[in-house]
This record gives structure tokens, C-alpha cells and sequence, in this order.
């Protein structure tokens, strides 16, 4: 009796969900632990006056700490790692994978034009290419629609590394999250971006740290505490400069870095009094701002009307 050859069982999506999740679970448990360790190791750098940007500036004493934790809490720091599995599930569901081996190779090797690269050069391309995005996607959220929603980062009166993680949804979402989904279409491997997304958790932790570093000339190359800073300060002062969350070349390429030698900013907020100050606030108010970006001002009463 003839016999044909087995067809490769095919998975079903929560399948393939369930599989994806714990590959990628066993990949984050390596990565996380050091590099939490490494940003304690900024706050405690910067309890030394001489080492601090704004010296007596500790973050336990930051009037914003209370909203801080709240979004400790609900962003906490597996968020990134989180919105990396998300990506990654969305992208492999949408690529085909239907099996576990589909599963296996698409998360050590990729599906793109970028996946046939060496891991490294895959790493490299993704720093670059998502900086790179992540620079123009942080110019676009200054401007007056999405303004709204970034807001809710430049409230932070005290800048510290809690303040890398007061971020609303909407600026994840179509910032980091947009950004990643793109590298991992490209091809870029899931493996690869799950082993930098500690480095992103440091980068973030590093440029809001309240520390004086500038890394003399490679502040030209790298983003640094202090280049950073400025960009929390008034419009006037670095408030619309200093925007790639990593390299500080794509600022300087592009006109819009800002570093004043011998100075150190000192006032971070922004210039609305009415803004909210606590979580909730925080979450629903950009929402109601951000339509009204779209109206038109209401004309004053008293105001004259046009030239006959």
C-alpha cells in the first residue's frame, strides 16, 4: 500500500502564540537582571554633588516621584521587553509562521531582506535605523497635534531616571513600537532585538540620570545626561533641540543640537500651569487637548472683524 509523505503538522495561532511567549520568556530572563543593576548604578553615581547635574536633586525627593511610581507601575520596567513580544508575535503572525519550526527560525534568523545578515550587522543596522527613526518620530510628537501626548514626559519637573518611564501609551505606541515593528519586517532577527533591549533600558536611564557627564568631544556622537537635559528645559533654552534618544549625531546632523559650553540647565517642565500633574490626569487630558488641535480658536467678542 503506497504511503505519502507526512505533511508538516500546521499550529494554530494560540499555538503559536504560546510557543513564541516562551521562547521569548526564556531569552528575557538572561538580559534583565544586569542591566537593572547597571542603572541603579547611575542614582548612586549621582548622590555625589560633584558628579550631579543638579546637585541635592535626588530622585526620592522629587516632588513628581508619586506619579513617577505610578507609571513604575503600570510601565514598569519589563515594559520594553513586553512591547517586544507584542511586536514579535504581530510580525511572525503575519509573516505565516503557522508551526513551532517556522516559530524557531523565525526568531533566531528573521523574515526580511536584512534577515540573510550576520547577527552583528543586524545589531548594528537596528541601533542606527531605530535611532534614527525614533529622532524624527521625537520631532514630530513637538509638533502641535501630538504635542498632547508627549507633554505628559516633559512634565517631569526633576529630571531623573524615573522619568524615562513617564511616557503615555499613544508616544510608545507609535514611537518605539512603530519603530520596531518596522526593524523586525525588515528581517531584522527577534533574537537580536530582544538581546538590545536591555541596552535601550540603559540608554534611557543613562540620558535622564542626574549626572554633569558630557563625554567631551564624543558628546558629538553620543547622547549624554546633560545633552538631554536641555532638551527637558524651556522652549528658549534647548526646550526643541537634542532629540535622538542614543547618538547625538543625528542632532547635529540635522541643526538641532544644543550643548552650551560651561553651562548646565537648571528648570525642566513645561510652560502650562494648567497641565495635569497626577497619572490620570496624565492619561485622559492629552486625549481632549489633542482634538482640539484640530478646531479652529473661537473669534473674541470684542475682537474686530476683517477688512471691509
Amino acid at each position: 500500500m503506497a504511503r505519502f509523505p507526512r505533511q508538516p503538522e500546521i499550529a494554530k495561532p494560540m499555538d503559536v502564540f504560546l510557543i513564541l511567549v516562551h521562547k521569548l520568556a526564556d531569552l528575557l530572563t538572561s538580559q534583565l537582571p544586569w542591566a537593572i543593576g547597571l542603572a541603579a548604578l547611575f542614582t548612586v553615581v549621582s548622590l555625589f554633588p560633584s558628579q550631579a547635574c543638579n546637585p541635592g536633586q535626588v530622585w526620592w525627593k522629587n516632588p513628581g516621584l508619586l506619579t513617577d511610581t505610578h507609571y513604575l507601575f503600570i510601565i514598569p520596567v519589563l515594559m520594553p521587553y513586553l512591547r517586544t513580544a507584542l511586536v514579535v508575535l504581530v510580525v511572525a503572525l503575519a509573516s505565516g509562521v503557522t508551526s513551532a519550526a517556522d516559530v524557531e527560525d523565525f526568531l533566531t534568523k528573521g523574515r526580511g531582506p536584512l534577515s540573510t545578515l550576520h547577527p552583528v550587522a543586524q545589531g548594528a543596522i537596528y541601533m542606527l535605523g531605530t535611532d534614527f527613526m525614533l529622532y524624527w518620530a521625537h520631532r514630530i510628537f513637538h509638533g502641535r497635534n501630538l504635542w498632547p501626548f508627549h507633554a505628559v514626559h516633559h512634565s517631569a519637573e526633576h529630571v531623573d531616571w524615573t522619568t524615562s518611564y513617564r511616557n503615555h501609551p499613544v508616544n510608545n505606541l507609535l514611537g518605539a513600537s512603530l519603530t520596531q515593528m518596522t526593524m523586525v519586517a525588515l528581517g531584522i532577527s527577534p533574537e537580536v532585538m530582544v538581546a538590545l533591549v536591555p541596552f535601550d533600558i540603559l540608554t534611557a536611564a543613562w540620558v535622564h540620570s542626574n549626572l554633569n557627564w558630557t563625554l567631551g568631544p564624543l558628546k558629538y556622537v553620543f547622547a549624554t545626561p546633560v545633552f538631554h537635559r536641555w532638551h527637558h528645559g524651556p522652549v528658549h533654552l534647548g526646550g526643541e533641540k537634542n532629540f535622538a534618544p542614543t547618538f547625538s549625531f543625528w542632532d547635529y546632523m540635522f541643526g538641532t543640537f544644543y550643548m552650551p559650553e560651561g553651562e548646565l540647565p537648571e528648570e525642566y517642565g513645561v510652560d502650562d500651569p494648567d497641565f495635569p500633574k497626577d497619572f490620570i490626569g496624565q492619561m485622559v487630558v492629552p486625549f481632549r487637548q489633542f482634538i482640539q488641535t484640530f478646531q479652529r480658536p473661537k473669534p473674541k467678542a470684542d475682537s474686530p472683524g476683517p477688512a471691509e
